[in-house]
């Protein structure tokens, strides 16, 4: 069952969400549990090498339980695997090259 923590989180990111939001969130009139979430997101995403305690540690301060922080790291987490098999890839993002077939993709019906 999805974390309601991150729905709700989701939700109000998606109020804002437009093409600059990934680097204008900064200015953003954002609640403190989303812009905790985003600060940890941007830091995991940069340099996760540099994430410590400390960046952990403000996430519950701002509102965050246990579970919705390990939800919200392992999503951070995949999407920036996924950004950087792409990016080693060559693929464009987002984009599946058309002779690559995934049949457990497809439709049966």
């Amino acid at each position: 069952m999805p974390d309601p923590q991150i729905a709700v989180a989701a939700r109000q990111i998606y109020e804002h969400l437009n093409l600059e939001f990934a680097t204008i969130w900064p200015e953003y009139d954002l609640d403190a549990r989303i812009r905790a979430l985003l600060i940890y997101a941007k830091e995991l995403t940069e340099t996760p090498s540099l994430v410590g305690d400390p960046d952990i540690d403000a996430l519950p301060q701002a509102g965050w339980d246990q579970k919705g922080i390990y939800g919200a790291t392992a999503l951070i987490s995949f999407f920036n695997f996924s950004g950087r098999m792409e990016a080693a890839s060559g693929l464009p993002m987002d984009k599946i090259p058309p002779e690559v077939s995934f049949p457990e993709a497809t439709s049966d019906s």
